[in-house]
């Protein structure tokens, strides 16, 4: 087991159990996991027990259906023998979703230190029904749709491995590789989620990290098209924050990215379909929209305005932004 992420994990657990009360979202260390458990239309509480096992290598899992006045009922302890053969035993983070067509939700869990395979253990009514291959050192697991099919599919980061990776909720029920497969160096980088090409599957809007000086702002999607590289820098110093927004009121997702190494903010405005053009976008001025004689042009490459007002200037910049025109013409 790797020295530097041992050491992580030891100030971590300390950190998280002394404000492990205060959380409230599923997806990452020692954190509740929420779902309709029992369909009666209602969310309970999923708590993992101890990562060690007792007696090793037996993992529980605790339970607390919702009453219709919005308590809980006393936690339902359940165990189950982990099929990893050395410390950590047992799952310390995981997911809800429903697996295929199975018809009720799955608990799909991992751990911060997981390098076993499966690293995906799966439960059904509490129980061991299978594993998958996923990611070692996993930083999160989280969920979303990511082709649109209905079923949520599992997202993994891990600032060991130095991966973000999406891995498909298949229609048999099994969780394979899924087609998001890149370099980052954040444990969860930032991100916005949303559907950027109109194929109804959500697409990452992500500024993305690999190794020391290489960070970019992309969109990755989820159904596999080549990755829509927005922005990119080989400097080691400031980052890149990505937003959505909406630009022109049209219920199409458009997009901004701000590097902060010199606090500029280009915004992209998109077609629907993964492909669009800029707007203008006035340098080292501000993030604020260009106006008056301030005007950009659907070009072959991006038109940015460095100016705005009756002195306007347009510089064209390289072609690596001529995603937001539709290839297909």
């Amino acid at each position: 087991m790797r020295p530097r992420r041992l050491l992580s994990l030891f100030c971590l657990v300390s950190l998280l159990l002394a404000i492990a009360p205060g959380l409230a979202s599923a997806g990452n260390r020692f954190q509740p996991i929420f779902g309709d458990f029992n369909n009666d239309g209602r969310v309970d509480r999923v708590t993992l027990g101890p990562e060690t096992g007792s007696p090793a290598p037996t993992c529980t899992v605790s339970v607390e259906y919702l009453r219709a006045d919005g308590t809980y009922h006393a936690p339902l302890t359940h165990s189950y023998t982990s099929p990893w053969p050395n410390q950590p035993f047992c799952p310390n983070m995981g997911e809800a979703i429903n697996l295929g067509p199975q018809g009720q939700l799955e608990l799909v869990l991992t751990h911060f230190v997981a390098n076993d395979q499966p690293e995906l253990l799966v439960l059904r009514n509490f129980k061991l029904v299978a594993g998958f291959n996923g990611m070692d050192f996993p930083s999160t697991i989280r969920s979303e749709d990511f082709n649109g099919d209905g079923r949520e599919d599992i997202w993994e980061s891990s600032d060991q491995e130095e991966r973000l990776t999406t891995f498909t909720n298949t229609p048999d029920g099994t969780l394979v590789k899924g087609p998001i497969d890149v370099c980052s160096s954040a444990s969860i980088p930032q991100h916005e989620f949303n559907d950027f090409n109109g194929d109804g599957g959500q697409d990452f809007l992500v500024a993305l990290r690999c190794g020391f000086d290489n960070r970019s702002a992309q969109v990755l999607f989820g159904n596999g098209q080549p990755p829509a590289i927005l922005a990119s820098s080989t400097s080691p110093f400031g980052s890149f924050v990505v937003a959505q927004l909406d630009i022109n009121l049209d219920h199409i997702p458009d997009a901004s990215v701000t590097d902060t190494s010199d606090n500029t903010t280009r915004f992209f405005q998109n077609d629907g379909h993964g492909a669009g053009i800029s707007i203008c976008t006035p340098g080292r001025q501000g993030v604020r929209r260009c106006r008056g004689n301030c005007r950009c042009r659907r070009d072959p490459v991006l038109v940015v305005s460095t100016r705005c007002g009756r002195s306007a200037r347009s510089s064209r910049t390289a072609p690596r932004y001529s995603w937001w025109r539709d290839p297909a013409g």
